[in-house]
């Protein structure tokens, strides 16, 4: 949840601020730390975003996978019926330490980009891919009864989400929307991975789906409800953090609002600068491929 609002608050802030110095908005992978604060233009210059995930999600890759002695995923000549089968019990875990390998892998190539001149594109491509891979382990693993895979299966749809909203950057940039898609879902996740872990471990006699020796499907019939409670308040919190912004920007720089112009922000390290091969100017990068072939064709 704090990833989805740095990212949401962020980029927020980018749209609000291309829009003031007339320009286009463009989406990147990662975004600098509320870059509308002047003070933190110094940590902003380095990729503190993509140095946390390359390192971040192998770390908690080695940790999910050695905490307990799960690193064996295949039964020892001592676990006897099922020596030399895969361990059930620890595929799980291993499954859930996968995850974190597809971030790690973008914010990898976020950092290859800062140097290398990669396609358009390729940074948001490879982050849609991790979510990708996220709810493919997340939908298709274990699961106890109806409501373990009601939970995991919504679970996965915000991870989907995730993922098609990042694909969809990388084939259109500046559309500042798929941006805030993105950064909801990724916070639909977060919130729904808190209400995951009340209705399973919770110990709520509401989610409780054995009743007299029998499955109840009441607390799975409820939980796609519960789900759609979570998804109106992420899209209320989504609009209010632009309207906040949006209201501070007009308080902060009314002078720039009415002649059109400002200081644009870049949000921090910028390692999808690749997304034009024109120089920069002192507004930013001049034009993206698809802002010339639109204006080519008006011509």
């Amino acid at each position: 949840m704090i990833w989805a609002t740095h990212w949401l608050v962020s980029a927020s802030w980018r749209h609000i601020t291309a829009q003031r110095a007339g320009r286009a908005y463009q989406a990147r992978s990662t975004e600098g730390l509320l870059s509308m604060i002047p003070a933190l233009s110094g940590i902003n210059r380095y990729p503190v975003e993509s140095a946390l995930k390359a390192i971040g999600g192998l770390l908690l890759f080695i940790l999910q996978i050695t905490y307990g002695g799960y690193k064996n995923l295949v039964c020892e000549f001592n676990m006897e019926p099922r020596e030399g089968r895969l361990a059930t019990q620890h595929l799980n875990s291993w499954a859930h330490g996968t995850m974190n390998l597809g971030f790690s892998l973008s914010g990898m190539v976020e950092l290859l980009g800062a140097h290398s001149k990669l396609p358009q594109g390729t940074n948001l491509a490879l982050l849609g891919g991790a979510f990708f891979i996220e709810g493919l382990l997340f939908d298709m693993h274990e699961k106890n009864g109806h409501l373990d895979q009601t939970v995991h299966w919504l679970l996965a749809m915000t991870c989907f989400a995730g993922a098609i909203f990042a694909i969809l950057e990388a084939a259109f940039p500046e559309n500042f929307l798929l941006t805030a898609g993105r950064a909801g879902s990724m916070l639909l996740q977060g919130t729904w991975f808190c209400q995951a872990a009340a209705v399973l471990f919770g110990g709520s006699l509401v989610w409780d789906d054995n009743y007299n020796g029998h499955e109840d499907q009441a607390p799975a019939m409820f939980l796609p409800m519960v789900f759609a409670y979570h998804l109106l308040l992420v899209t209320a919190f989504v609009v209010l953090v632009y309207a906040g912004l949006e209201a501070y920007s007009r308080r902060a720089h009314p002078a720039s609002l009415e002649a059109g112009t400002g200081s644009p922000s870049f949000g921090g390290f910028e390692t999808s600068r690749l997304l034009s091969d024109d120089q920069p100017t002192e507004t930013g990068v001049m034009m993206t491929p698809m802002t010339g072939m639109r204006n080519g064709l008006r011509k």
